[in-house]
């Protein structure tokens, strides 16, 4: 099912009877599948040592830091459709226009995305995957998984990996518009990922995980933190409890004073989805 039309359905059918969000991440923490998971932790280091760094280098020492920021900028505008899905299937229609409204503001005035006027409009990005919605709908993280080539994930992450990329809406379009070739695509799906590379070269990825005296831990102790905040919207409970709807003890409020997640830089090896 590649058309966005009944997704879109379902999450207007869902949006007054959306579950609590399964934010609990204890059995991606104990992570049974450990020794696997370093393997392949390995395998993505050596092609990120002989492969998307040195890329990644080229490209910073070529492209001006300006140059590079426009590019990931129009990325991200790219992705703005995506988000837009997935905060309509969780329920949050208000959400759903700001973002339609940022993706308009930043095509028109931004020159395709390019400039990112909305955030200085009051339109911060607010981003939405399949892994957040899947979290929204109920469904439990499962165990830890670390996947070949994209990084760090959960058993319920790579399915939501697999269908943000089936039904991105921009893709879609793209493809129904254009036709583009495979090696269009290739092209496209090549340039986000060096253009992440870069970014986390720029941020000091490569000096904090060099510093690390445990590269495996520390990825994905970043990245179950950052993904347990966007799940929770930046404001996850202190114990990582699931409050029921109809919660009357009280405890909500001592939850409700949880800080946001401090934002973690993704480590190397790890491509976003194409939108």
């Amino acid at each position: 099912m590649r058309s966005p039309a009944l997704l879109l359905l379902l999450g207007v059918t869902l949006a007054g009877c959306v579950t609590p969000r399964a934010g609990d991440m204890s059995r991606a923490e104990q992570d049974p599948w450990e020794k696997t998971n370093r393997r392949i932790y390995a395998v993505n280091k050596g092609i990120d040592k002989y492969g998307l760094k040195p890329a990644a280098d080229v490209y910073r020492t070529v492209v001006p830091q300006s140059a590079r920021t426009g590019v990931a900028n129009a990325f991200s505008n790219y992705g703005e459709p995506s988000n837009m899905l997935n905060a309509v299937l969780q329920g949050k229609i208000k959400q759903a226009f700001r973002t339609v409204d940022r993706f308009l503001i930043n095509s028109v005035l931004g020159i395709g995305g390019i400039a990112d006027n909305a955030t200085a409009l009051g339109r911060p990005q607010e981003p939405e995957d399949f892994d957040q919605t899947f979290a929204t709908w109920g469904i439990k993280s499962g165990p830890y998984l670390m996947l070949p080539f994209f990084g760090p994930s959960t058993l319920r992450g790579a399915f939501g990996l697999g269908t943000d990329f089936l039904t991105d809406p921009a893709d879609i379009a793209r493809n129904a518009i254009s036709s583009p070739s495979f090696f269009w695509r290739a092209g496209q799906l090549a340039g986000r990922i060096v253009n992440l590379r870069a970014r986390v070269s720029d941020q000091g990825g490569d000096a904090l995980l060099a510093d690390s005296l445990d590269e495996y831990t520390l990825v994905k102790s970043a990245y179950l933190q950052r993904q347990r905040s966007l799940i929770w919207d930046g404001n996850p409970p202190l114990d990582d409890e699931e409050l029921p709807p109809d919660d009357s003890t009280g405890s909500a409020g001592n939850d409700s004073e949880a800080t946001t997640s401090p934002a973690v830089l993704p480590p190397p090896a790890v491509a976003e989805p194409p939108r």
